[in-house]
């Protein structure tokens, strides 16, 4: 290298002379060439993404909330129980961010505290992390609720106005989890135990276990009277509180078409009088397993408890859809399975099909 040259230091600086020598006119153009390799799918996104659109297509908005509680939240909502299962913060920036939340519940009822006087309904939702000190982990839960005026149609004569909006909440769980692939899933009868999951929030027999197949996954209910007092809500709440980390495990980008049928449906009601703690899903299971593959959609529209009623009871209306995929159904063929339903229904002690 000869030693005037002093621009030249590097190799590229070598390759730049003999391109200039040797003429830059008689190099071709190339274009570069790279290995474009994707990066690898991270599927708690892309189920996060997922699950936030849905819900927000349900109507519903997304909050953010501190992943803090204080001392006054422990007595609230009953966790003494569980204090040595919530993590302590050493050195807190102030007495409302003592804790870890164990749940997502109560920051979402302090919310509608604050914004009760502002909206008529609210209808939100969080997606986010709680801290377990049995465990010493942290997992993601997905957190929703609906509370505000409702206006039932004037054909639904209900004492009880909570009904119309624990199944509201039921069905933004039933969408949730078709939109996921999921189809194996049930409400069970809630039975508290033990476990840390389980705060003693809900409101006696307002409350459901959410399964898939026979794996707990979430809880649908209403929260208790006694808290929403004590927080100052006006009025009732219905909370579903879902892991998401098994969510997101047993979701499914997987989708079977079901084309629509050619031949017309036929649509029957039936109303069932039962006693007062006999769950919706119990008597919707019997109707299912009685009517077969014929029944292609089963809507409750009334459940009325009122003075006409014996005593402990309460009636519940159903409009049952038939309809077959290779034929017109015939009203006879429709009468017997009516009356298959009829029949498996009465044999329950204490269930009376009216007529």
């Amino acid at each position: 290298m000869p030693t005037f040259r002093l621009d030249i230091s590097i190799p590229e600086d070598l390759i730049e002379e003999i391109g200039r020598i040797y003429g830059y006119e008689k190099i071709p153009s190339v274009f570069p060439t790279a290995a474009l390799i994707p990066p690898e799918r991270n599927l708690d996104i892309f189920w996060e993404d997922i699950v936030k659109n849905i819900l927000k297509e349900a109507g519903f908005t997304e909050v953010y909330n501190y992943s803090f509680i204080s001392e006054k939240d422990i007595s609230v909502y009953q966790l003494n129980q569980y204090k040595s299962q919530v993590l302590e913060i050493e050195n807190p920036t102030s007495a409302d961010y003592q804790y870890l939340r164990p749940s997502l519940i109560p920051n979402l009822l302090k919310n509608v505290a604050l914004n009760q006087n502002f909206f008529k309904e609210i209808r939100i939702f969080e997606l986010g992390k709680v801290f377990q000190n049995k465990k010493l982990r942290e997992k993601r839960m997905l957190a929703g609720l609906i509370t505000g005026d409702y206006n039932p149609p004037s054909t639904l004569p209900l004492k009880d106005e909570q009904a119309p909006k624990f199944f509201e909440a039921k069905g933004v769980v039933d969408l949730l989890l078709t939109k996921l692939g999921i189809s194996n899933f049930w409400y069970d009868e809630y039975k508290p135990t033990s476990e840390e999951s389980k705060l003693s929030i809900w409101k006696t027999k307002k409350c459901a276990e959410i399964k898939i197949d026979h794996e707990e996954i979430g809880f649908l209910g209403e929260i208790s009277p006694k808290i929403l007092e004590t927080l100052k809500i006006n009025d009732k709440v219905v909370v579903f509180d879902i892991d998401f980390e098994k969510l997101s495990k047993l979701s499914s980008e997987e989708t079977i078409y079901r084309p629509i049928s050619r031949y017309p449906a036929a649509i029957r009601d039936i109303a069932i009088l039962v006693p007062s703690d006999v769950f919706v899903e119990e008597v919707l299971n019997k109707i299912e397993i009685a009517g077969g593959s014929l029944i292609r959609d089963i809507d409750l529209f009334d459940i009325y408890e009122g003075e006409e009623l014996p005593g402990g009871k309460k009636n519940l209306a159903f409009h049952i859809i038939y309809q077959a995929e290779d034929r017109t159904l015939s009203s006879k063929e429709i009468d017997e399975i009516q009356e298959k339903i009829i029949k498996t229904l009465e044999e329950e002690q204490e269930w009376e099909v009216r007529k």
